[in-house]
């Protein structure tokens, strides 16, 4: 699902300092999942997600041909990945791929609807903070894309992750009354943590 204003996200990020890799597609296949977001501090997953057999699972843009199912049989079985709408990583595929302190201390946002369950595998690897949703949504309408621009917006002016996170808040009841229903953000870690 293409990302809406995309440059948004990238010069919000240029601007407090960082370079930025934009990974998109195939670039985020399995084989870099497995070993590839030890190298930055600071990442942001922005992905759709779905549920089989009771387990969230989070695309990749691994291409589903006629052998996925046969080249990933053991990580299937295992519950590290499915096969649905796409390929798809568990929580489990993540603890395994990442053990303590492989994973930079930093900063992880992950966009996906359900992802805030990832907290533990990210913060057990190193993470500093991690950022997330617990309620499932869509990436459809740029909606989710809006909010998550305007809290690295508040990040990038110098707040802390509990700030930026307090005036997301303000920013959605000013913009959309108090009884407004959208996905509340949630954060584990360090809330104090500044990009």
């Amino acid at each position: 699902m293409p990302t809406w204003n995309l440059d948004s996200y990238v010069s919000l990020l240029e601007r407090a300092g960082y370079h930025v890799d934009v990974l998109l597609d195939e670039s985020v296949s399995i084989s870099f999942l497995r070993v590839g977001l030890a190298k930055y501090d600071l990442i942001i997953l922005r992905t759709d997600s779905f549920n089989q057999e009771s387990m969230n699972y989070y695309c990749s843009g691994e291409q589903i041909t006629r052998q996925t199912s046969t080249n990933f049989a053991n990580e299937i079985s295992s519950k590290e990945l499915q096969v649905g709408v796409c390929v798809g990583f568990s929580l489990v595929f993540l603890k395994n791929s990442y053990p303590q302190n492989s994973l930079r201390h930093g900063l992880v946002y992950v966009l996906a609807g359900g992802a805030a369950e990832l907290s533990s595998a990210f913060l057990d690897a190193g993470a500093s903070v991690f950022i997330s949703y617990n309620e499932f949504f869509t990436l459809r309408f740029g909606r989710m894309d809006a909010f998550s621009q305007a809290f690295f917006k508040y990040l990038s002016r110098g707040n802390t992750v509990k700030d930026a996170w307090q005036e997301l808040n303000i920013y959605l009841k000013i913009g959309h009354g108090n009884e407004a229903s959208w996905p509340q953000l949630h954060w584990s870690g360090d809330g104090n943590y500044k990009i």
